[in-house]
């Protein structure tokens, strides 16, 4: 089974959001299938706010499984985190995460955790204290997870937009902590490309804890467009088995058109000498 490329759609996207389809999904769902895309990620603010048996309807309609769910939005509207030393907080983020996995049941898709995770500022920067939190939180969501039949992908993010977990090793602590089958690693080539000192490496260090992976050119334009080196990652990927979904966490730039066509040419490219 090989990896499956998966567009990325939001119904509240903003501008520099790094979301290709940004329109509603009963009009980017059946642009993105005739583009060629069988996969998307959602990126929903509150999955008890949709219409599931609809979004599903559209699913089937056009041929496109669902993926993964983003659910960063809600840290940053609402400011709830798993790690906060807030205790309504944490509760809040565990609700909204365990009506994502609702939705992703029917699929048995992946539930990011990204920065619904939080920052140490979430806990007056006592950074023991959140990592305790996050991990009593993450054990809990993974009971749920299991309950649900989904996958939580914890996010490996950068310095500059986390503080625990950002590198590959740092991130399988975690995963040994939890100690859960339900908690995988969520990679991104942007982050790999800042923390990481050998991505192939890195990637073949973490083997089958990578659950989830997002994609995107250095710069956050689609793949192809800059200087990541993605041959690199797709064949490190393939030597360790990974045969999930390869979600395009880019802009829409120049254009959604242009970016969907360039990526899915270009990564199957790829895919197709490994």
């Amino acid at each position: 089974m090989s990896m499956t490329i998966a567009a990325t759609a939001s119904i509240s996207a903003g501008g520099d959001d790094p979301i290709l389809f940004r329109e509603p999904f009963e009009e980017t769902i059946p642009q993105m299938a005739a583009l060629g895309y069988r996969a998307v990620e959602l990126h929903i603010y509150d999955s008890d706010e949709i219409d599931r048996k609809q979004l599903y309807w559209l699913l089937e309609e056009n041929h496109v499984v669902l993926t993964s769910i983003g659910t960063g939005s809600a840290y940053e509207r609402d400011g709830i985190c798993l790690g906060s030393g807030d205790p309504e907080k944490r509760a809040a983020a565990i609700r909204r995460l365990t009506g994502h996995m609702v939705t992703a049941s029917p699929f048995h898709g992946i539930v990011i955790i990204g920065l619904i995770a939080g920052r140490f500022s979430d806990c007056g920067q006592d950074g023991e204290a959140f990592k305790r939190n996050l991990t009593e939180s993450l054990k809990f969501c993974a009971k749920e997870a299991e309950v649900h039949g989904v996958t939580l992908g914890f996010e490996v993010m950068n310095r500059f937009e986390s503080d625990y977990g950002t590198t590959i090793k740092e991130a399988l602590e975690l995963l040994r902590a939890v100690r859960s089958d339900r908690l995988k690693l969520h990679l991104d080539t942007v982050h790999l490309n800042i923390e990481e000192d050998d991505i192939g490496k890195a990637i073949e260090s973490a083997g089958a804890a990578i659950g989830h992976v997002h994609v995107a050119d250095n710069n956050r334009w689609y793949p192809g467009h800059a200087h990541y080196n993605f041959a690199e990652t797709l064949a490190a990927l393939s030597r360790v088995g990974y045969n999930g979904a390869l979600a395009l966490e880019i802009t829409n730039d120049p254009d959604t058109e242009t970016a969907a066509k360039n990526s899915l040419s270009y990564l199957n490219a790829i895919l197709e000498t490994l």
